[in-house]
């Protein structure tokens, strides 16, 4: 469901149905696994449908782990990850994501994540119990204040959200701090 160059030209790739993120060196036959791989599951070294996925700075890799309902980081070179979002069953609370479809960081370590079954982006500081709805979480519908499951975000350098909203057919440009998107 996902998939990343870095400036080396690896490709990276979330292998949803087989619960791993591989990495692809150019010009390899055969892929590593750097995370997952361990049969699904919800133990610290699986995952269970991964999704989408984002490196930081320092090459931690952060996974959307849908069926999970949580987003694990993976150092570099480990044989585990660390549940940093979710991770407490699916439902609609602070602390809990339901299906999450995507995430990206902030310049600041902030992450942003699309809750697909919640209709929200919940961001989730460094090292914090729960998110915060920054987009979305007014229910499933079409109006400028709702999403209807998203699937996919990103966010330009003037902080604005771009959002798949898939049920919608649409892209919601939604502003921090903004009640409402406008469709582009």
């Amino acid at each position: 469901h996902g998939i990343t160059l870095d400036v080396s030209g690896n490709l990276y790739i979330a292998d949803t149905e087989n619960h791993r993120i591989q990495k692809w060196e150019p010009g390899a036959s055969e892929g590593t696994t750097i995370a997952g791989g361990n049969n699904y599951g919800s133990a610290a070294n699986q995952l269970r449908y991964p999704s989408r996925f984002t490196f930081d700075a320092s090459g931690n890799l952060y996974i959307a782990d849908a069926s999970n309902h949580r987003i694990q980081k993976w150092e570099p070179g480990a044989s585990e990850g660390t549940t940093v979002a979710g991770g407490n069953g699916y439902g609609s609370a602070a602390n809990q994501l339901h299906y999450p479809f995507a995430v990206i960081l902030d310049a600041s370590g902030n992450l942003y994540i699309a809750d697909h079954n919640n209709n929200r982006i919940q961001k989730w500081a460094p090292g914090a119990s729960e998110g915060t709805t920054v987009a979305g979480g007014n229910g499933s519908g079409s109006a400028a204040n709702q999403l209807n499951s998203p699937g996919a975000i990103i966010m330009d350098a003037s902080r604005n959200l771009y959002i798949a909203d898939i049920l919608n057919n649409r892209i919601q440009k939604w502003a921090l701090g903004a009640s409402e998107g406008t469709t582009i």
